[in-house]
């Protein structure tokens, strides 16, 4: 019996789909230890399966999951620093184009949410969609006022529907907790990143801020344009944006029918993405070809789906400027020094081991020509090295250097000899003048200065105090270690099992010899059965607990 509690036993069909999916598809590994049903895991092998590599199998169960799991396969392609590349390049694949609901239930949805009949906000809407996923679809409409708009609306039941998937995936990464590790993140981590990220890109009212935010960065980048969202008809179900003339840059690569002029268009589009990471600290997170449009007349590049955004303060900024131009020197110590002080989330085992990892990789791709330089592979290996040493790096940071790969990839679709990195390396020149003009270094100082006359105003009453303190004799030293805590808990965990083994040795004796001297079985007698059966227990339990902490 599958251990849910009553909210939610409603759950218990889509776990046993997800199970089925999941060994239909060969991972059944991941419920052998469970404490799932026999008869849910018993292996069934099919010829298709086994033909298939371990990554094409994980994909296609993703999408006969449907919309949660195809979310998370997204978003986990992004993720480099937990899978590899080949997982995150097969991972990319999965199509997010669903059947269509019919118009009355999005006539429903949109009535709802804006609380007025269809006819009354729109002089046209189309009923057949542009477009349609697995959580909204887009219908192109006519505002009362003349303007052209695309109007996303979220299918009904799909936020019930990702509510209860994700309480399937916290109980069962729960369950993976328990049974195995998964470095450097625990799996009810992941589930935790995901749903942070799945719950804002179901809420449209976040899209809509963002889709403003960028709107305002470009309103003065020529060569790149951002649709104007419509707040009096957005809600969280529902978004209007301005309706783009134009054609989407990843059908005109399948169709082979890319009549700009590419090299000028994926240099623009590097520039756009490298100001939003370098200048701006707010960046969209995933610049692929079917989020990018060619605007009709002016050749325009538009970003269009803003759900899933990535954000950077300015002093992780300047240290990532620092970080790059280390890369760029080959400069190893530093890059190492950097990452360990500022960006990495677990320690470094061995530091020396990283060194020599991290000179090889930079020796292979950082070479006298940066043209030649392939930011892509660079990223790879960068990542792979992570995880070669269980580190963790933030997610934020691992979405900003996809984004970097992705407008590299998107640039080559362009023009087949671009590369991003003389463009970021004009990126980071610049971001270290901005870091050096007058203007900047005078804020600085002042804030500085503030600090200071703080520090120097509260001193002589700090000094008292601590004075008084030490004439009381109450002053204290504290100190903690993360090493000296865990040596603690080994200690305590030895000195248990070592209490335990002694009640079990002396239980196991008093017994035998309480048996041994009854004369004829009765009350001592079963008084020595009954401690050779708290012996049993007692050393089961031991067992398990010496197993478990293997």
């Amino acid at each position: 019996m599958i251990p849910f509690g009553y909210r939610r036993i409603r759950n218990f069909r889509r776990v046993r789909e997800i199970i089925h999916v999941f060994r239909k598809y060969g991972f059944l590994y991941l419920f052998r230890r469970s404490h799932f049903p026999e008869q849910l895991t018993i292996p069934f092998f099919r010829k298709k399966t086994a033909k298939r590599t371990p990554q094409e199998n994980l994909r296609l169960a993703f999408e006969e999951l449907g919309t949660t799991f195809i979310k998370l396969g997204q978003i986990l392609s992004t993720r480099l620093d937990l899978l590899p590349e080949e997982y995150c390049r097969e991972l990319r694949k999965l199509q997010d184009q669903t059947s269509p609901v019919s118009f009355l239930e999005v006539k429903e949805v949109v009535e709802r949410e804006l609380k007025k009949p269809l006819g009354e906000i729109f002089l046209e809407f189309d009923s057949a969609p542009l477009a349609s996923a697995s959580i909204a679809q887009v219908h192109r409409a006519v505002l009362k006022d003349g303007n052209k708009v695309a109007v996303k609306v979220q299918k009904p039941g799909v936020e019930e529907k990702v509510i209860s998937d994700l309480e399937i995936l916290f109980y069962l990464a729960s369950l993976g907790d328990r049974i195995t590790s998964f470095a450097p993140l625990t799996f009810s981590e992941m589930v935790a990143e995901f749903q942070k990220s799945l719950m804002k890109e179901i809420d449209f009212l976040y899209e809509a801020v963002n889709a403003r935010r960028f709107r305002e960065n470009f309103s003065d980048f020529k060569g790149v344009y951002i649709p104007r969202v419509f707040d009096e008809y957005t809600t969280t179900r529902v978004l209007t944006l301005e309706l783009i003339e134009g054609s989407n840059l990843s059908q005109m690569a399948e169709k082979d029918e890319i009549q700009v002029d590419g090299p000028f268009l994926a240099r623009r589009g590097a520039e756009a993405v490298l100001k939003m990471i370098f200048e701006d600290g707010f960046f969209h997170a995933d610049p692929h070809p079917g989020n990018i449009m060619i605007r009709e007349g002016s050749g325009e590049l538009v970003f269009l789906d803003f759900g899933i955004v990535g954000t950077v303060d300015e002093r992780t900024r300047e240290n990532m400027v620092r970080m790059l131009i280390a890369v760029l020197r080959k400069d190893t110590e530093r890059v190492v020094d950097i990452l360990e002080e500022e960006f990495l989330l677990s320690p470094i085992k061995s530091p020396l081991a990283l060194r020599v990892d991290l000179h090889e990789i930079l020796e292979r791709y950082v070479t006298a020509n940066l043209k030649e330089m392939n930011i892509s592979s660079l990223v790879n290996d960068f990542f792979y090295l992570l995880r070669k040493h269980d580190l963790r790096f933030p997610p934020h940071l691992s979405s900003l250097m996809r984004a970097l790969m992705v407008v590299e990839g998107t640039g080559m679709m362009l023009d087949p000899h671009f590369t991003v990195v003389p463009y970021l390396e004009k990126s980071l020149e610049r971001a270290l003048s901005q870091r050096f003009r007058w203007e900047r270094i005078s804020e600085k100082f002042g804030d500085y200065l503030f600090d200071w006359q703080k520090l120097l105003a509260n001193f002589p009453d700090k000094t008292q105090e601590l004075l008084e303190e030490a004439a009381k004799g109450k002053i204290r030293f504290q100190m903690e270690s993360e090493d000296l805590r865990s040596l603690n808990r080994r200690l305590n965990r030895v000195s248990n099992r070592l209490s335990l083994s002694v009640i079990l040795g002396s239980l196991l004796i008093g017994s035998s010899l309480i048996y041994v001297s009854s004369p004829r079985p009765g009350a001592i007698g079963i008084l020595g059965i009954l401690g050779f059966g708290i012996a049993a227990v007692l050393g089961i339990f031991l067992v398990i607990e010496m197993l478990r902490s293997r």
